[in-house]
């Protein structure tokens, strides 16, 4: 399935702005299930310097400078992508089994797996979130059914509430309302499965939304999206949507993923001036027909 995104952040600040800089990621990565037909990000006002990279986890980085005094500024990312079903590692393995592995990683692909057992600064053990996941992990051997089992339960114990939370809302915050957005859900089933040792990761990206029947999508009407990456050993991993209570097809596209959402923030930078800014997000996913011009 083909897609195009677009994706527009926009900061109006209260006051002049004579200097920011600023560091992105709306670049869609590149893997063996999403091919990158086209991706390119306009800014406004014009940097005066700007440069591209790969940082530690293989996303696609991008700084720039914007050097003249300004209040607005916005950032329009329009890509345009290919999806196909993802490879999803059918045999067994028991989580005990693929831990135990990566505590005392042979081999390469278990060693770079390793790094996501730990906390992250979102993404952390406590009490509270173990005891939380412990009812999932504990009552099954196989890696997989554990995670649907953690999953189901967010999706089930949880509700999605827009604007409930914040970057800064802590995982018992989230234990105890019982409510928040794509971005609690896929931390706080890191955090839970990070408490047995199971290496997981947070993924941005977007999902392809549909209108209810009878309805016409809005265009700029959806979201950015998160869900999770869990380490199925032998250097496959098996992402789950707990929003959604899913697991990862091809109508998700991957943008970054990485400890926590502090590694994968799509815009983040500095400023000098500009008081209290209005920040303003607007994206659209839509399918891209078998006869469209844009499959050229």
């Amino acid at each position: 399935m083909r897609y195009r995104v677009w994706h527009k952040t926009s900061y109006r600040y209260g006051s002049p702005v004579p200097l920011s800089h600023n560091q992105i990621r709306v670049h869609p990565r590149v893997m063996d299930c999403q091919r990158v037909i086209s991706s390119e990000v306009t800014v406004d006002p014009s940097p005066v310097a700007r440069r591209m990279w790969a940082d530690p986890f293989g996303n696609l980085a991008e700084f720039f400078s914007i050097e003249q005094s300004h209040e607005l500024m916005s950032v329009t990312a329009t890509s345009i992508v290919e999806r196909s079903l993802p490879f999803t590692r059918s045999p067994q393995i028991a989580w005990r089994d693929l831990v135990s592995a990566v505590k005392n990683p042979q081999r390469t692909i278990d060693r770079f797996a390793a790094q996501f057992q730990f906390d992250s600064k979102y993404a952390y053990r406590t009490p509270g979130v173990m005891e939380f996941a412990s009812q999932s992990l504990l009552r099954n051997n196989d890696l997989l059914a554990a995670v649907k089992d953690l999953m189901g339960r967010i999706f089930s114990e949880f509700r999605y509430r827009a604007a409930s939370t914040t970057i800064e809302t802590t995982l018992q915050e989230l234990l105890d309302s019982r409510s928040g957005v794509c971005q609690d859900f896929a931390q706080l089933m890191i955090a839970g499965l990070r408490c047995f040792g199971i290496p997981a990761r947070y993924v941005s990206g977007y999902i392809l939304t549909h209108p209810a029947p009878g309805q016409v999508k809005m265009v700029g009407s959806d979201a950015s999206h998160a869900w999770v990456s869990v380490y199925a050993g032998d250097g496959h991993w098996v992402d789950f949507d707990p929003t959604n209570n899913i697991i990862v097809g091809d109508e998700h596209i991957t943008l970054a993923w990485g400890r926590d959402y502090a590694d994968v923030s799509p815009i983040q930078g500095i400023l000098i001036g500009g008081g209290a800014p209005k920040l303003t997000v607007n994206v659209d996913v839509s399918q891209i027909k078998n006869n469209s011009k844009e499959l050229e």
